[in-house]
């Protein structure tokens, strides 16, 4: 299944793509629309120097956004790529309503034919981004009206057909605004509903039920891409694995339900005494792995110390039934590189390691090393 991130960014993408091909027509339209003007109406309705900048400006523009989307689909494993490509719509749009103000500027103000796009401009916008950005880039293009009108017309810019002229077309905008807001809302309410859902079955598919840790699937997953980057950044990692001795025991004497919330316990304690860059799972039945990320032996040593005494020391309802009159965890560790050089050897190893704590007593944590497989045979 394809993680909600990515089906995101793929969306974030195909946005990005078409604001850049609708600039491609963007020109030529503005072109040809000035060229006919010319033909039918036997006068030129900007110069031919405007007419070249207003041309050629969007094309230069769209390459250079064109080039970095490309660049940008290039690394789009990055975490923060979906962030990156939502502000560059943003930016998009900004030089979209700079490069549409200027043909309105030069073509005649209030009185060009080309001021219809910026309802066009709105619509856009709203479709494409938040209705926040959407209202203030509404705003944005109605003072940058007010500035083309004054700057053209600054001797009848307070005669009542002037101001009546610009507060109608600024009606009209707003309405744009409105109109387009309440067509894209189902829009956007339906793709945020979609992106929580596939969040929410991402979440699922990867976590374990009982605990909220991640699932045995997930944990193999994590563990060879931890060892991918640790072999390819010279980094260490460390694999902690333990179960809760005399689990069974327990279950006969206490039932199956209590045994469940036991786990869950041991899942929530895990969680506090662990560095949130630590990867957390549920191995099995009543056994959990941790995958702790650029930690040697020691540290991971340590690590699995704290944990293994505080569940000793937590009060857990019947603990009592067990032999230790309290409820215990065994360990075994085992760290890349210096006790494989593979996910599987790790894997390995950390069970034997967690193997010859039981065999050895129970309630201790043991760090691989050979001489275990020699008391072990």
């Amino acid at each position: 299944m394809q993680k909600p991130e990515a089906l995101a960014l793929k969306n974030m993408f195909e946005k990005n793509h078409w604001l850049i091909r609708i600039r491609w027509i963007y020109p030529v339209f503005i072109m040809l629309f000035f060229l006919t003007y010319n033909f039918l109406a036997r006068h030129s309705l900007i110069s031919w120097q405007n007419a070249l900048l207003v041309f050629l400006l969007p094309i230069i523009v769209n390459f250079l956004f064109h080039v970095d989307i490309r660049q940008k689909e290039k690394q789009a494993a990055n975490p923060v790529q979906y962030n990156q490509l939502l502000a560059s719509i943003s930016r998009q749009l900004n030089f979209d309503l700079i490069a549409l103000s200027m043909i309105v500027f030069f073509s005649g103000g209030l009185n060009s034919p080309i001021i219809a796009l910026y309802i066009v401009y709105i619509m856009i916008t709203t479709f494409l981004t938040d209705y926040h950005k959407a209202f203030r880039n509404t705003l944005t293009v109605i003072v940058l009206l007010l500035i083309i009108t004054l700057l053209q017309n600054s001797e009848s810019f307070f005669s009542s057909q002037q101001l009546m002229a610009i507060l109608t077309f600024d009606l009209m905008l707003i309405f744009s605004y409105f109109v387009s807001g309440y067509l894209s809302k189902n829009l956007h309410t339906n793709e945020s509903l979609l992106k929580k859902l596939l969040e929410q079955t991402q979440e699922l598919s990867i976590s374990d039920g009982l605990t909220g840790l991640y699932n045995q699937m997930h944990f193999f997953e994590l563990l060879s891409l931890e060892t991918k980057k640790s072999q390819r950044h010279k980094l260490s990692y460390s694999l902690i694995m333990f179960d809760v001795d005399f689990f069974k025991n327990y279950n006969d004497h206490n039932g199956h339900i209590h045994g469940s919330e036991i786990l869950k316990s041991i899942g929530a304690i895990m969680k506090n005494k662990f560095r949130t860059t630590d990867l957390l799972a549920k191995y099995g039945g009543d056994e959990f792995v941790v995958i702790l990320p650029q930690t040697d032996k020691v540290g991971a040593y340590l690590a699995a110390e704290r944990l293994r005494e505080s569940i000793e020391k937590q009060v857990f309802p019947g603990a009592e039934t067990q032999p230790q009159k309290k409820l215990t965890i065994s360990i075994g560790l085992a760290s890349y590189p210096e006790h494989g050089l593979n996910d599987e050897q790790i894997l390995n190893y950390a069970d034997k390691a967690l193997y010859f704590a039981k065999e050895s007593g129970r309630n201790r944590t043991h760090i691989y090393n050979e001489n275990i497989e020699k008391e072990m045979e």
